[in-house]
């Protein structure tokens, strides 16, 4: 604690110091000479509007960064995901489709329905609470900016990490014309894209821009032939079974702007995107590890097991986005409404793991032959209206004020199946959410002389949440012949379809007598499948109900979908006779959800700059941001034990008294110091920033996998036998106030300009406190309780380190320009470096045995380069382009997100090395 306040207490201090220092000599400085015409030139190069007007990156008093899309494109950065390390600080991780973005180490990885991302992603200046489908969003784009720290009192919702706005080219008024791409690359890669911006009238402009894209996996799928595995099913590449990380992208935007006045101006703005690819399912090291291989020996992650098919994505993602802007006198105003519209549907089967030397002597028939397959859907509606009224932005009082409205209604669907497994057949969890915010915010900035400004800003937010549906896991118990137990049934194979959205029966209770009887349950089971596969068996097994252990032998059904040859199969019987003797339910657990939230908070900054020079801007800063709290699952069998979250807005056939748990708000004040300096050295231009930063991050949201009686045990309910017996094993996802924590740090970023057109460009961060304090025991999430009681147990994460936060991180590039008589080549080599991190909030400690930890619960990435180049070349006369890159050059793979569960490791890597060529032709 004394180590928290002091930091706490010396960044304030620094910050008051600051203050009184800028007061004092705002009066006394002299005037500092004005820049050259060149040293102005190179201050206003790089422009942002993170402050919600366009200033120089120099001029900002904060930090910020902002990659152009020119240099997206030449570096051969494709998506969202390739920003990972780019930018000092910046982690972005694809799970399963689902963007995570972490910003010095802030960020979330609930990817449910109730999650919200800490980092508020914009696309055109428009909040997008679900990024799926982004990667397809990375053409005919002006720059990506990121602003880091809160932003509560600026834009978006929920941003205590910062913000990330792609910034998509405007029309340009009085031109026509355009351009078209083609390129190619390595992984059968090919994209086209082009762009017309044509001039209707003298006051208006349209532009249109599409792409379309397609490559190979990433992966490469190396299971056997069929023939060669004894199998009937395909299992090969060569047979038409592929894996994740295909892509097959399309998107377009359209704009229209229009000025009716001179001082009116309105754009209109519709995209989309889609992308029917494999996805992403990331690759599970489980079984390496338990057979002690480790990562590191394994010559390729990226060769794995392939089972079942392909995985398939089905992703389309448009928006609607109105833009109206007046320059009045003295007064402007602008306002902004958009509505977007995202159906994200993934169904897949994981890979069996990575392949290594012996791999298949670990593998059975069984675990090639899998179709335990999973299936997202997420059908999200969103609406933003913002109005704000702001002043000139000259005026010696700089104000904006303003209200801020989003909704979102969510429709989404998690489905698996466990194939041919004795004691677990799947999991269904079938949603509907509402989410509705509402703020007013006002930012003001007061130049209390010509060097000195004070900046004052306070939000007041209110968030409500609701869900209704249900949860379920389904378990069915089966025997074959002399009563024997226990065995499963093939489900999910091949030709099964889930029936997702398009159920019907949500509450099981049919009589509403409160209890389920068999025939509900089962009814409810089937309602929830539109069409069961070629070789599953529960359908023909439970298709006239239970079948008890006294039914005559004549009615004992016949073993379906056991077998490669139909017939039972199973290690776990010891004696069958081609009949099942008895199919009963196993600890079936169906939940009705209703939920509901509603909570309030207010952000505010303080921010005070002053101008040594011109061209030397020193400032200090507090801010504080606010992620909106929430509430969990409603957990099955635990009537009686107390409302945590009542329903006011769910159906009354969704009244029950199950227990929600609920969770707070989690908040972040940053404290900031820095300095921004342009200057010369031997005539050259330079830039030189720094900056040192204190985040206080209080209540954490920490999000893990649960198994219902664990959530329980967290929350201090103690269970009987039965109840546990009763509850059965069922995961859930659980989100809780895990603990606070403390970051502290300093940046430098500098920049020179030298001669014969070279350039160069670095970003030091430091960050030697990222630590985990005042924590609640964790239960440890890594194990389930009904599997390993033992270690399924509270942790302390008290010290731990939190995740995705190197101690160090550098990036860097070097640029040419050469200028020749027949054209000009310019080229660029961009180098990143991130220091050794955890990726879970662990850190890796096995508590059992922390001198020989198990290898299953390695989340430590190593420290890592990274290195992209590109060149182009542009000639003297003519109208087209000639560009070559090649991203990660040195073919560095490396996880940038990790799941671990009792079954799992499964890392989700970074792209491989991808190179290609471009031409681009202007007219």
């Amino acid at each position: 604690m004394f180590r928290k306040q002091g930091l706490r207490t010396i960044l304030l201090g620094a910050s008051i110091s600051v203050l009184a220092a800028q007061a004092s000599a705002a009066f006394a400085q002299e005037g500092a000479a004005a820049p050259s015409e060149e040293e102005e030139s190179r201050q206003d190069v790089v422009v942002i509007t993170v402050d919600r007007r366009e200033q120089s990156l120099q001029d900002y008093a904060g930090t910020a960064a902002t990659i152009s899309g020119e240099d997206l494109k030449l570096l051969g950065l494709q998506d969202f995901n390739d920003l990972d390390g780019k930018i000092a600080g910046l982690s972005v991780s694809n799970n399963q489709g689902n963007i995570e973005v972490y910003i010095r180490g802030v960020g979330s990885s609930n990817n449910t329905e109730l999650g919200d991302p800490a980092a508020a992603t914009h696309l055109n200046g428009v909040y997008v609470p679900r990024p799926s489908g982004f990667g397809a969003a990375f053409f005919d784009i002006q720059r990506v900016e990121v602003n880091i720290g809160p932003q509560g009192t600026l834009r978006g919702r929920n941003a205590t990490a910062g913000s990330v706005d792609i910034i998509p080219w405007k029309p340009g008024i009085g031109a026509t014309d355009g351009m078209i791409e083609g390129s190619i690359g390595n992984y059968d890669e090919w994209r086209l894209e082009g762009v017309a911006n044509i001039a209707v009238t003298e006051n208006s402009a349209f532009r249109i821009a599409g792409f379309a894209m397609q490559h190979d996996s990433y992966l490469e799928n190396v299971t056997p032939r069929s023939s060669e595995l004894g199998l009937t099913v395909p299992t090969s590449e060569a047979e038409g079974v592929g894996v994740a990380e295909a892509a097959d992208d399309f998107g377009f935007r359209a704009s229209y702007l229009i000025e009716p006045l001179d001082d009116l101006t309105v754009t209109l703005t519709y995209d989309q995107i889609q992308q029917k690819g494999s996805g992403y399912t990331g690759v599970n090291f489980a079984n390496p590890l338990g057979n002690g291989v480790r990562p590191e020996d394994i010559d390729n992650p990226r060769e794995v097991i392939g089972r079942a098919f392909t995985p398939r994505e089905d992703t389309e993602h448009w928006g609607f986005k109105g833009h109206v802007e007046y320059d009045g006198d003295g007064i402007n105003a602008e306002y902004i409404g958009s509505i977007r519209d995202l159906v994200y549907d993934y169904e897949f089967v994981t890979p069996a793991g990575p392949y290594y030397d012996g791999v298949f002597d670990t593998l059975g028939p069984l675990d090639i032959d899998n179709f335990s397959r999973v299936r997202f859907i997420t059908d999200s509606e969103s609406t933003v209206h913002e109005a704000r009224l702001f002043s000139e932005e000259d005026a010696r009082l700089m104000w904006s004020a303003g209200a801020f409205y989003f909704t979102e209604a969510q429709r989404t669907f998690l489905g698996t199946t466990g194939d041919r497994n004795p004691f677990f057949t799947g999991v269904e969890f079938n949603q509907t959410t509402d989410t509705e915010s509402f703020s007013v915010y006002g930012d003001a900035t007061f130049n209390v002389t010509d060097k000195f400004r004070v900046t004052g800003g306070v939000r007041h937010t209110e968030d409500s949440k609701d869900r209704f549906g249900v949860n379920a896991r389904y378990q069915f118990i089966i025997g074959g012949g002399n009563f024997s137990c226990c065995f499963g049934t093939g489900h999910g194979t091949e030709g099964f379809q889930f029936a997702g959205l398009d159920r019907t029966i949500f509450n099981p209770d049919a009589d509403g007598s409160g209890t389920l009887s068999d025939r509900e349950v089962l009814a409810f089971f089937f309602n929830g499948v539109r069409s069961f596969g070629a070789r599953d068996g529960l359908d023909d097994i439970y298709g006239n109900g239970i079948v008890t252990g006294d039914a005559l032998p004549a009615d004992h059904p016949q073993c379906q979908g056991f077998a490669f040859t139909g017939e039972c199969f199973n290690t776990f019987v010891p004696a069958l006779d081609g009949r099942i003797s008895f199919a009963v339910l196993g600890g079936n657990a169906i939940a009705l959800q209703n939920g509901s939230l509603d909570n309030d908070f207010v952000d505010w900054r303080l921010r005070t700059e002053y101008d040594l020079t011109e061209n030397n801007l020193v400032y200090g800063l507090v801010s504080t941001g606010n992620k909106s709290g929430g509430f969990n699952d409603n957990i099955p069998g635990t009537e009686g034990f107390g409302l945590a979250s009542p329903s006011g807005s769910a159906p009354a056939a969704f009244d029950t008294d199950t227990l929600a748990p609920v969770y707070d708000p989690e908040t972040l004040t940053l404290f900031e110091i820095g300095s921004k300096n342009s200057f010369e050295i031997g005539g050259m231009p330079a830039v030189l920033n720094a900056s040192a930063f204190y985040y206080d991050y209080n209540d954490l949201q920490l999000f893990t996998l649960l198994s219902t009686a664990q959530v329980l045990q967290f929350e201090g309910i103690e269970l009987t036998p039965d109840q546990l017996a009763q509850l059965g094993g069922q995961v859930v996802g659980f989100n809780f106030n895990a603990s606070d924590a403390e970051i502290f740090g300093a940046q430098l970023e500098g920049e020179l300009d030298l001669p014969n057109q070279w350039s160069l460009k670095g970003t030091l961060l430091l960050m030697p406190t990222a630590k985990v304090t005042n924590s609640v025991l964790v239960q440890d999430a890594r194990f389930q309780a009904d599997v390993d009681p033992v270690n399924s147990v509270n942790r302390s994460i008290e010290g731990n380190r939190l995740p995705r936060t190197p101690e160090i991180q550098l990036n860097g590039s070097v640029s040419k320009v050469v200028d020749t008589d027949f054209g000009s080549f310019d080229g660029i080599v961009s180098f990143g470096y991130r220091s050794s991190q955890h990726l879970t909030i662990f850190n890796g400690v096995d508590y059992a045995n922390r001198t020989n930890p198990a290898l299953r619960l390695d989340d430590e990435v190593d420290g890592y380069w990274t290195f992209d180049a590109g060149a182009g070349f542009s000639p003297e006369k003519g109208n087209w382009r000639l560009e070559v890159y090649a991203a990660n050059l040195t073919d560095v793979t490396e996880p940038q997100g990790l799941i671990i569960t009792q079954f799992d490791n499964t890392r989700f890597f970074n792209r491989p090395r991808t190179f290609g060529a471009r031409v681009r032709v202007n007219f």
